[in-house]
């Protein structure tokens, strides 16, 4: 059985109002071309992090540890002058709504990240025809 979807979506001139309003906010104070337009982000990897995080009950019911994940926007040192700096580190969100940025491997103190960088910058990875592309 499909899940429902239950969050209300967003009319699309209201979403070109805000893409625009987002863009004109900025474009005094960075170079338009560095203007991050969004970031893909592949839906096999939100899978892999949604499967780490799921483990069974005693009845065998499968059980998620998440809410859902965090995006913090950021940009490489390497990548500050190009024009799709900007990229997202992606971050599972635990049910208290706390950051799950490590975890403990369970062999000593020793500790791996959970922090994902995967995400791909638009403009280079974009749909130049969507109305939300906004010139």
């Amino acid at each position: 059985m499909k899940s429902r979807i239950t969050v209300p979506t967003v009319p699309l001139q209201e979403a070109v109002d805000r893409v625009t309003r987002f863009r004109d906010q900025l474009i005094n104070q960075v170079p338009e071309a560095n203007i991050p337009r969004a970031v893909f982000i592949p839906i096999a990897d939100l899978m892999a992090i949604i499967e780490k995080f799921q483990d069974l009950d005693d009845h065998g019911n499968i059980r998620n540890s998440l809410t859902g994940v965090r995006a913090y926007f950021a940009v490489k040192e390497g990548d500050q002058d190009l024009p799709d700096d900007v990229t997202a580190l992606i971050v599972p969100v635990d049910l208290a709504g706390a950051d799950i940025v490590a975890h403990t491997t369970g062999l000593g103190e020793e500790e791996d990240s959970d922090i994902y960088d995967f995400t791909q910058p638009c403009p280079s990875k974009c749909d130049t025809t969507s109305p939300l592309f906004v010139p």
